[in-house]
């Protein structure tokens, strides 16, 4: 099975899109001849044309069409003449509601343009259920809708004892309790990096000791390090699909610390070393202080089993084939 997936994340940055292109590799694995094609820019409408029609010829050749995100992505591949799934991870399904009025009314133009793209699609992929429900509710779709969130990496990504992790960053005179905030850009509103400094301010207010350790920009390689060296993960962003640095902390038996955005809360009603709290530095600061003070789970990567990279791929092949022959979802 030939299959063209349309991406928008540039190949000059070296963290965008790393979950993308190992699921790549991974569908190749089961079987399945993926074909990348970056849209590039698509900032203006001569451009948005122009790929448009590039994608409706260039999908000719393939069985099915993957536009890999939301946005522009899914509005130059809902052409393709072949059938299509689209996958949505976030910002594409809603937009933005943080940020100046530029990030606010970029935000409303990306909805729209998933909305506008929506209806051409047979298939769309959502990562969790709580966007799912948010897809009916503002684009008012219910039907032909798959929860699979993006698969990890359980080989690269597995339980470490913490002094290791921090002597291989070359940081072993380090004991001190460390939260990790991880985001691609450090001054993405969305992430809200200045509510996560607050939040561990006041969390060092009762413990001084606590540090704040901001990852951004490293090699995935270094990011399992980062997680299995880290006392707990805070995520204070608005919104979020399912975060991959989540996924990746909790594979290390690294607890999180969240704000209430996608399915965390049904993981932290069962983990008690994880907590979604309100987007306050006093709420977030007690989860902090919570899971710093309570032993390192042991368990807590059994979690991610059925996210593991493999079984993501598999279940995408499934969906693929369904498409394919034009079969119904099981119930």
């Amino acid at each position: 099975m030939k299959v063209l997936w349309t991406h928008n994340y540039s190949p000059t940055c070296q963290s965008s899109g790393v979950f993308m292109f190992l699921l790549a590799d991974a569908m190749k694995e089961v079987g399945v001849d993926v074909h990348l094609h970056y849209t590039g820019s698509l900032r203006n409408a001569w451009r948005l044309r122009r790929t448009t029609e590039e994608i409706a010829e260039l999908s000719r050749k393939f069985d099915i069409a993957h536009a890999q995100f939301g946005s522009a992505c899914s509005l130059v591949t809902s052409r393709a003449v072949c059938p299509k799934i689209v996958s949505l991870r976030g910002t594409d399904l809603l937009g933005s509601d943080t940020g100046g009025l530029v990030a606010r009314l970029h935000g409303r133009v990306v909805c729209h343009m998933t909305r506008r793209a929506l209806p051409a699609y047979e298939r769309v992929i959502v990562m969790s259920d709580r966007m799912r429900a948010e897809l009916a509710l503002h684009h008012r779709r219910n039907h032909e809708v798959e929860v699979i969130p993006d698969g990890i990496d359980l080989h690269q990504f597995q339980p470490m004892d913490r002094r290791e992790a921090r002597h291989r960053l070359g940081l072993t005179e380090d004991t001190r309790p460390w939260v990790l905030f991880a985001s691609l850009h450090s001054n993405n509103p969305l992430k809200r990096p200045q509510l996560a400094r607050e939040a561990v301010a006041a969390a060092a207010g009762k413990r001084p000791e606590i540090v704040l350790k901001t990852l951004t920009g490293q090699s995935h390689d270094q990011v399992a390090l980062w997680m299995n060296a880290a006392n707990v993960l805070l995520l204070t962003s608005t919104r979020e699909g399912w975060p991959n640095v989540v996924k990746e902390a909790i594979a290390c038996n690294t607890p999180f610390v969240a704000t209430d955005v996608s399915d965390l809360v049904e993981i932290a009603r069962v983990e008690a070393s994880c907590t979604v709290a309100e987007a306050t530095p006093s709420a977030l600061a007690k989860g902090i202080l919570h899971a710093i003070d309570s032993p390192r789970p042991t368990d807590l990567h059994q979690q991610m089993q059925s996210m593991n990279m493999g079984a993501i791929a598999l279940k995408i092949r499934s969906l693929y084939e369904q498409v394919s022959s034009r079969t119904p979802i099981a119930a």
